[in-house]
């Protein structure tokens, strides 16, 4: 017994110190815990652990606040979903309150999911993975994790090894199932389990147990387990929340940071990009049967039989590269006869930004793919495994400011023509140009500096009466635009990071 209460004590010694360590420069870092309908009375472990640590400043908000508004109001650096039940959260949260916590995750601030709260990120679609079992009562009480590298270095070395953790059905998931989006970090695995009440053994053992991700600009961690509740892993919960503190302030240490020059595509790497976008443009076809892209006040048909240039336009197919392209590609009689489903929901093809988004995938492999909304420089982001950071996958091209990148000919008018036209400038082959609100999105390659034009290749789509853009395709290949044309129509220059290679070289 009287080692019992000495461990404990030794415990909460270590939480002291390290408390001191890491006190926030700039004040603790601010935490809003969700307690309200779903959450379990177990959620004071969280309050009593966080109170230990004088960098973190912890308090508690209900359904009717978050949906009130209460996040968004600059207070608060994290918000915390804790055990409980899952969808008893969400339903208490109610849609509203689910969208208020995902655009504050999207500004750049932080979550941390406990238990029922690492449910909701998978239940709400803003994290990349999948229940293993709809069946998730597999029992509680303590099993062994083990921290991956990335975990160690957020945690500490101290945790090397496996690890007892209290459990208490927590999710049991698999990351990463759709590699077109963000890719998910395992920070712990699970090593053993607990399979009750009918629930399927096996599946558990070496399933993540701490996870992290990045959600348009800001981090998500879900911790499937209960460290609050184990004593000699509460100092884990500090340390994840203060990672995701420095995160949310921009915090990041000096030796994490990356130079600049890692971040500069190469010349081949941007003719890569470009000839690749060019082979999607330049690719064709035949359809095997009509096929028919409809919208409410217009529609596109592919006509069976006759040839068409580039992947066909679409936006419900929109995941479309070209080897996928070409696998529904049969030679018929010497031509090239599409295959594939012919629905209108259905039919393979891309629309403007997927086509720039498998451009630059084509070289940064784990490059998402985007929609225009997202194109915002700085404002989706990927998680470096390294350094447990979100790194942009988009930069600007230039010094360009702007208040609401939604509007981009409003951008245009807060900096003035000249301050954009400079930026256009600096555009490469490779590089993009996006207008919002009513997206569309183009890739550069070449520029003409001298005489102030840009020629362009772009997925173009259609025209407003519902036809194709040219004869037999909905491509633009070497499209002229002036300056002055990309500054009428409210076009913004990007770039794609290398940054986000997170190879060798990073």
């Amino acid at each position: 017994m009287k080692t019992k209460y000495f461990s404990v004590f030794l415990s909460f010694f270590s939480l002291l110190v390290f408390s001191a360590a890491v006190f926030a420069a700039d004040g603790p870092y601010r935490i809003a815990m969700y307690k309200g309908g779903g959450v379990s009375s177990y959620c004071k472990h969280v309050v009593e652990v966080v109170a230990t640590d004088p960098g973190l400043k912890l308090e508690i908000v209900n359904e009717q606040q978050i949906r009130d508004g209460v996040l968004e109001e600059g207070a608060y650096e994290i918000v915390i979903l804790p055990g409980g039940l899952a969808h008893k959260q969400i339903e208490a949260l109610q849609p509203e309150g689910m969208k208020k916590i995902k655009e504050f995750i999207k500004s750049g601030k932080s979550y941390l999911g406990i238990c029922a709260g690492a449910y909701v990120p998978i239940k709400e679609n803003f994290m990349n993975a999948e229940f293993k079992s709809p069946k998730w009562w597999r029992g509680m009480g303590n099993l062994e994790i083990e921290f991956s590298e990335l975990g160690l270095k957020l945690v500490g070395e101290k945790y090397k090894g496996i690890q007892e953790i209290r459990y208490a059905n927590g999710p049991v998931i698999n990351v990463n199932v759709d590699p077109r989006k963000p890719k998910c970090e395992v920070l712990a695995w699970f090593r053993t389990e607990f399979a009750k009440d009918g629930t399927e053994p096996g599946i558990q053992i070496n399933s993540p147990a701490i996870v992290l991700t990045a959600y348009e600009k800001g981090l998500v961690v879900t911790v499937s387990p209960h460290p609050e509740r184990t004593p000699a892993m509460n100092e884990v919960l500090l340390k994840l929340l203060h990672h995701l503190g420095k995160s949310a302030r921009g915090e990041r240490p000096a030796a994490e940071e990356v130079s600049a020059d890692i971040a500069a595509l190469s010349d081949a790497e941007r003719t890569e990009m470009r000839e690749y976008m060019r082979a999607m443009a330049e690719v064709t076809w035949v359809p095997k049967e009509d096929i028919t892209w409809f919208r409410p006040k217009n529609g596109v048909i592919f006509h069976a039989g006759e040839t068409y240039k580039g992947l066909p336009y679409t936006q419900d197919g929109r995941l479309t590269n070209l080897e996928l392209f070409q696998e529904f590609l049969k030679d018929e009689n010497g031509k090239p006869v599409y295959g594939g489903p012919t629905a209108s929901d259905e039919y393979r093809g891309s629309d403007c930004s997927a086509a720039c988004s498998y451009a630059w995938r084509h070289v940064i492999p784990n490059f998402p793919v985007l929609k225009t909304w997202h194109m915002e420089p700085g404002a989706f982001c990927l998680v470096d495994p390294k350094t447990g950071f979100p790194e942009p996958v988009l930069t600007k091209v230039g010094d360009y400011k702007w208040t609401d990148f939604h509007d981009s000919l409003a951008v245009i008018k807060e900096n003035g023509e000249e301050k954009i036209m400079e930026c256009y400038r600096q555009l490469k082959p490779g590089d993009g140009v996006v207008k919002r609100p009513y997206g569309h999105v183009r890739l550069v390659s070449r520029l003409d500096a001298e005489n102030q034009k840009v020629y362009v290749i772009e997925q173009c789509g259609l025209t407003p009466d519902g036809q194709l853009k040219s004869d037999h395709q909905s491509w633009r290949v070497e499209y002229e635009c002036t300056f002055r044309d990309l500054l009428d129509e409210g076009y913004l220059p990007i770039r794609p990071s290398r940054k986000v290679m997170f190879d060798a070289q990073n």
